[in-house]
């Protein structure tokens, strides 16, 4: 009787446990059975208004507009930016040209299209849309997006954590929810309010911050625009490219001079390095320390050259923001835009990387020498 009961039991748990493994893959397929039908009528029952010339193709301008509609929200707004980020690396120039109802609802179908757009649908729902919560701005909670725009971003994160409230200045709310951002340059640029699209696209936003990190991207890829226009001498058309098409790639020096008012000068490094690496390390000390203690911007760059051997978890062709300096210790406060944390597999150091939390790590000057190349700083002179 015995062996029958306890044989009964361990049915019972053996019983339980299937019910309990097989409970949440129910619920899982089943959320992604709810998600690919949303996404399908999403396609289906929107196409019309997103097709606004009506030739039945969807273009790639046309994917743009939605991209900056503020009427485009939530769960179609994920859509859109699934959509963009699939077919606008290809450009019209491969040969894209468009796409019809019926590949676009193949595309609603496919996998990946499902998993992404399920990603982004709880991306825009976690977002807090006020421009600053208490506490903002702060490193704790910035994180680079999906846009290649660490060298704004780094110049960006070195001025808070300088002067957070300059920076809370700097962004006004309009009445009509747009924002005019005062530059220390003395620009002023006014750009609309920041889409939900928008908001997934570029710097990582969330419950625990502001937007106004979204807001200062869409503010330097205007004045990016601007000056393609003027070098161009043609303008370019709202729909011709998104903010985050406008942000990828840059240099460090332009952003230190709108943020401050002041011309940057750059130093290569590499080159001090290469000359003698011990008056390298004694360079950079008396330039460090003086930047530091007269609460200058910094930024510092990886080369492109893959074949250098950098140190784990730092990246190739990647700008950081220089946050201080203790010239007692020789050691380099270095900021991270990815906003992210690091516990080093084994010795930290130039092979296995550095502790980092929220991407803030230190250095000593004499591995900041063998692993950056150029450092842009800025200087006492107005910028013009």
């Amino acid at each position: 009787m015995r062996r029958y009961v306890f044989l009964l039991i361990i049915l019972a748990s053996i019983a339980g446990t299937v019910l309990c493994e097989a409970g949440p893959k129910k619920a899982a397929a089943e959320a992604k059975k709810r998600k690919e039908a949303e996404l399908r009528q999403i396609v289906e029952t929107s196409f019309p208004r997103w097709d606004r010339n009506h030739d039945g193709i969807l273009s790639l301008e046309e994917i743009n507009a939605l991209i900056e509609s503020p009427q485009v929200r939530g769960d179609e707004a994920a859509a859109v930016v699934i959509l963009h980020q699939r077919f606008a690396p290809k450009g019209e120039e491969s040969g894209f040209q468009g796409l019809s109802l019926i590949q676009l609802m193949a595309f609603a179908d496919d996998r990946e299209a499902v998993r992404s757009f399920s990603k982004q649908c709880n991306r825009i729902q976690s977002i807090n849309h006020a421009l600053f919560l208490a506490g903002d701005p702060n490193l704790q909670t910035f994180h680079q997006g999906g846009v290649g725009d660490c060298y704004l971003l780094s110049v960006v994160g070195a001025f808070v954590a300088r002067d957070p409230q300059a920076m809370r200045n700097m962004i006004k709310l309009l009445p009509d929810g747009g924002y005019e951002i005062h530059f220390g340059s003395g620009k002023v640029v006014k750009v609309s309010p920041v889409t939900d699209a928008e908001l997934v696209m570029g710097a990582k936003e969330g419950s625990d911050h502001g937007i106004w990190l979204s807001v200062l991207e869409k503010a330097y890829a205007s004045i990016r625009e601007e000056k393609r226009e003027t070098q161009s001498n043609k303008p370019i058309d709202d729909d011709d490219a998104v903010a985050k098409d406008l942000l990828g790639g840059g240099k460090a020096s332009p952003v230190i001079s709108l943020l401050t008012g002041h011309k940057a000068a750059t130093t290569s490094i590499a080159r001090w390095a290469k000359e003698d690496s011990k008056q390298a390390v004694k360079q950079l000390d008396n330039l460090l320390g003086r930047l530091m203690r007269e609460r200058k911007l910094a930024a510092i760059g990886t080369g492109k050259d893959s074949s250098k051997q950098l140190p784990k978890h730092i990246p190739h062709g990647h700008v950081f923001g220089v946050i201080g300096y203790d010239s007692t210790r020789q050691i380099v406060r270095v900021f991270n835009p990815w906003g992210n944390d690091v516990t080093p597999e084994g010795t930290p150091g130039l092979v296995n990387g550095y502790f980092t939390r929220d991407g803030i790590f230190e250095m000593p000057v004499s591995d900041f020498v063998q692993i950056f190349g150029r450092l842009a700083y800025e200087t006492d002179e107005l910028a013009d």
